[in-house]
């Protein structure tokens, strides 16, 4: 056998440079606070924008200045859902559909079975609440009470129905396979083949693809491709299309918005809030922020999920209980510190103890081998 000819260290070739690309870390600080903001926007707009009776009088009227701002706080949702198409792509990446399944249920379902369990147990007591029925009630168990026209048990939940139909697009991306050229192919065409089912009225195909909010999904989905690749023209072109059409979204909205809040929504300002809800979330991912840690920031983040969806109904009951005994701010700050206690327990009581054991129980469910001799 011939011997394999040496090289020495002074003729051996240079190694070829590693690919460059940029990078990608498990957790981004600043996007966890975002998403805490995005949450707590909603939360102002639930309880002093939006046209609610639990004050005994309108919020607008009950907090003139502050509702100035807070009625333009449902724009929270938008923030979420471009944040959920940038993290949720970030999550499936590399990922296989079993693992990307696990996930998602363990993330999803432990907090909000205890949500909804504390929710009709309140609601059993308090007269002013949402009434589900039995049945319902256990509907709203399974998170798919909208496609039954089943009430919700709180007013948010609906939002997790749209969620779930963008983790089922995703699930069959990554059959097919989930990569930088088909991301941007999906950025681009989803919202356009949205918008035709909408103008076609093609029911299931369009309850599907919900164009009302794809450009946001899709934003998030191309902003995550300049986070994990770096600029690219291609990727920013997907990001000023979305944003484009997601202005539109928002601006055709604003007169829905003025009707719920009982004054003028500016469709100006809701149209530059999703450009900058665009520059945000860069901002924080690939930008400048893109660097901050911070422990704080991450508990900011894990308590968001659980503030979404137990604030609505609690907050309403305080608000119910106390308004005209004690000063209106004091019953806004025991409102949202009830919200916050909870969303609390939850993270630390539910979500910290369960999540492990409900993903490894539901991957081994998924990959589980067939016994022998069965």
């Amino acid at each position: 056998m011939t011997s394999a000819p040496t090289v020495s260290a002074d003729t051996a070739p240079a190694p070829a440079p590693a690919p460059t690309k940029a990078v990608r870390r498990s957790r981004l600080g600043a996007l966890d606070a975002l998403r805490f903001i995005a949450a707590a926007v909603v939360v102002g707009y639930h309880l002093t924008g939006i046209g609610i009776d639990y004050w005994g009088l309108e919020p607008r009227e009950v907090f003139p200045s502050l509702n100035h701002v807070t009625r333009y706080g449902y724009l929270g949702v938008e923030l979420f859902f471009i944040i959920s198409g940038f993290v949720i792509l970030m999550t499936a990446w590399g990922r296989d559909l079993p693992g990307f399944v696990a996930s998602r249920l363990a993330r999803l379902f432990p907090a909000y079975w205890v949500a909804v369990a504390i929710t009709l147990v309140l609601q059993a007591y308090w007269k002013g609440g949402r009434d589900q029925g039995f049945v319902g009630g256990l509907i709203n168990l399974t998170m798919t009470q909208d496609a039954w026209d089943v009430l919700s048990a709180q007013g948010a939940f609906w939002t997790l129905w749209i969620e779930l139909k963008f983790y089922l697009l995703i699930g069959v991306f990554l059959l097919v396979g989930i990569t930088k050229q088909r991301v941007i192919a999906v950025a681009f065409l989803w919202p356009l083949l949205a918008q035709i089912a909408r103008a076609t009225d093609s029911g299931m195909l369009n309850s599907l693809l919900f164009a009302e909010y794809a450009p946001f999904f899709a934003m998030g989905m191309a902003l995550f491709l300049v986070y994990r690749f770096g600029n690219s023209f291609i990727a920013w072109l997907a990001v000023a299309y979305n944003v484009i059409l997601g202005v539109r979204q928002a601006t055709e909205y604003a007169d829905r918005a003025t009707e719920l809040v009982g004054a003028t929504v500016s469709p100006v300002v809701t149209g530059w809030a999703i450009v900058a809800f665009a520059a945000l979330v860069w901002l924080v991912s690939a930008g400048p922020l893109g660097r901050v840690e911070a422990r704080f920031l991450t508990t900011l983040g894990a308590l968001t999920y659980p503030l979404y969806l137990i604030h609505a109904q609690f907050a309403f009951w305080v608000i119910d209980t106390f308004h005209g005994r004690y000063d209106e701010y004091v019953v806004l700050a025991a409102a949202v510190a009830t919200a916050l206690v909870l969303a609390i327990a939850l993270h630390y009581l539910v979500e910290r103890r369960l999540h492990d054991p409900v993903r490894d129980a539901v991957l081994r469910g998924l990959r589980e081998s067939p016994r022998s001799g069965r």
